[in-house]
């Protein structure tokens, strides 16, 4: 047998496959979209099969087998439900630091978040139903549906944009950096392309579909290629720039909030702060001077330092002169115009040398349930964080300036996934991006590694270093074409010195753009698939 022939054979037991796994009905079918999603995940970070995108197939071949608009929701959901009990397993490992008050919320966060995302893309799914595209625009018009489902997926109430299909991609920081033009949700248009283009290649429709599953299928030969000359003209670290310290706790969360421990942790921190070498520094870099900006993660000091001036003033003394300590932490204020109410903030802190405030920020971006909770008034639960009443939300991202540095934006925990939504719109570009987290709620997971991946996509788009400070890890320096210059790991005590990484020249595409990118990719899909419609 010819190796032509073998091929032939080959590709026609594989339609036969994937055929009738699409062609099944009823709950099999249901099923069967929630294994396929469910393996779809396994191309997301950190284990990286990137051929587990392929299942993609499972979902158009499925989708064109629907008659009615329920079964392209409902194969769109399933899908999409698969995807996220697989991708956000981890988040239920938080319920289970105080499993005695929320594990019976386990199977609720476990099925009802990904229940509650899946939505999106049974949207997705009913419109590619109704729209019937033909011949070679089914990819694209899938691709399309599945982007603007997930524009949805991170904006309507809040949104949750983890996970996007961009993240798929970042095994390699030369294929990530087309998110500087297109941005994240521009770039998974064409991950899923890509994921679709072996269907493309076996689906006898004709020369276009087979030729477009070609293209596709060379799509990260392309970007890599980009990628490279991209980094190619990227600068190397400038010792002369002021240096930072990143300090990792590592406080187990079982242990964080134990009144009798607080202080030990508060000195903990203290003592790597001072410590006079760290633990990592960036690959060729040594003989460093002493930090001018050192970075504590989220709620590293437990007391409200608006209220404690003492406090603070030691804090400052930590520091070398002229220097600054960003550190997450509770605040605590009275209500304006009513004193007998106080509100609380998820803040972070920036102290001079003198303990005094130079600006504090408030997350906007708050968890449902975990620090506060909706319809509080009718759900007499708690938040998962012992946060009383909950937090306040802040009025959003802002920026603050200091001198010998430059312009500092701050993010808290998740506020970093958000795609065109770190740096404050209309006002004063930050040169660069804090990010202070507390992971430890996840445990060894893969949660940690999705959420940096996250800060490596927002410094590409944005242009801009990213100092991530990760209470138990993974705390990172990240420069502006997302690469990692030096990290600590999960579970480990320590500290990164580095020197500051600068920004890109100019800003990138999609920092002056946004989303238009991709809302234009999505669009034009969907019309060469209204053009192209099944009778």
């Amino acid at each position: 047998m010819t190796a032509r022939a073998s091929a032939a054979r080959s590709g026609a037991v594989a339609r036969t496959i994937v055929n009738r796994l699409a062609g099944l009905t009823g709950f099999r079918h249901v099923i069967a979209m929630v294994l396929a999603g469910a393996f779809t995940a396994l191309a997301l970070p950190p284990v990286d099969a990137v051929p587990a995108l392929f299942a993609f197939a499972f979902l158009l071949l499925s989708l064109d087998r629907r008659r009615t608009l329920l079964g392209g929701f409902v194969t769109g959901w399933a899908f999409a439900f698969g995807y996220h009990v697989a991708g956000l397993y981890w988040i239920s490992n938080a319920l289970l630091v105080d499993g005695d008050r929320f594990a019976w919320a386990v199977p609720f966060a476990a099925a009802g978040l990904p229940a509650v995302l899946g939505l999106f893309a049974g949207l997705a799914g009913l419109f590619y139903v109704w729209l019937r595209p033909g011949g070679w625009t089914r990819a694209p018009a899938l691709a399309g549906l599945w982007t603007l489902s997930e524009l949805l997926r991170g904006t309507v109430a809040t949104g949750f944009p983890w996970n996007l299909p961009a993240s798929a991609w970042s095994f390699s920081d030369a294929l990530l950096q087309p998110l500087a033009l297109i941005g994240a949700y521009g770039y998974g248009f064409f991950v899923v392309l890509f994921a679709l283009a072996p269907l493309m290649l076996l689906r006898r429709t004709g020369r276009p579909e087979r030729g477009l599953g070609v293209v596709c299928l060379l799509l990260p030969v392309i970007f890599a290629g980009y990628g490279i000359l991209r980094l190619a003209g990227a600068p190397d670290l400038d010792t002369a720039q002021p240096i930072v310290r990143i300090v990792q706790g590592n406080v187990a969360q079982t242990e964080k909030w134990k009144p009798d421990l607080l202080q030990a942790h508060l000195a903990k921190y203290a003592t790597l702060t001072r410590t006079p070498l760290a633990n990592t520094r960036p690959s060729g870099v040594d003989d460093l001077a002493p930090p001018q900006l050192v970075v504590w993660p989220e709620t590293a000091v437990p007391y409200a330092l608006n209220r404690e001036p003492r406090l603070a003033a030691f804090l400052g003394s930590l520091l070398s002169p002229g220097g600054l300590l960003m550190t997450g932490v509770p605040l605590r204020e009275t209500v304006p115009g009513n004193p007998a109410k106080t509100r609380s903030f998820n803040a972070v802190v920036a102290l001079d040398a003198r303990g005094r405030i130079a600006a504090r920020i408030h997350k906007f971006h708050l968890v449902p349930f975990g620090e506060y909770v909706p319809l509080s008034q009718w759900l007499p639960v708690g938040t998962i964080a012992q946060t009383g009443s909950g937090f306040t939300a802040g009025p959003g991202p802002v920026s603050f300036s200091f001198p010998g540095l430059p312009r500092i934006g701050a993010l808290i925990c998740y506020e970093i996934i958000f795609p065109g939504a770190v740096t404050e719109a209309g006002g004063p570009r930050p040169g660069l991006l804090v990010n202070v987290t507390n992971d430890a709620w996840f445990g060894v997971s893969s949660g940690p590694y999705q959420h940096l991946v996250a800060a490596r996509m927002r410094a590409i788009e944005e242009g801009l270093p990213v100092l991530r400070a990760a209470n138990t890890g993974i705390s990172a320096v990240i420069d502006a074409h997302g690469r990692v210059l030096a990290s600590l790991p999960l579970g480990r005590t320590g500290t990164i010195d580095s020197p500051l990484p600068a920004p890109v020249t100019n800003k990138t595409l999609y920092a002056r753009g946004g989303n238009f990118a991709a809302i234009l990719l999505a669009v034009v899909a969907l019309a060469a698939g209204f053009l192209s419609r099944r009778k």
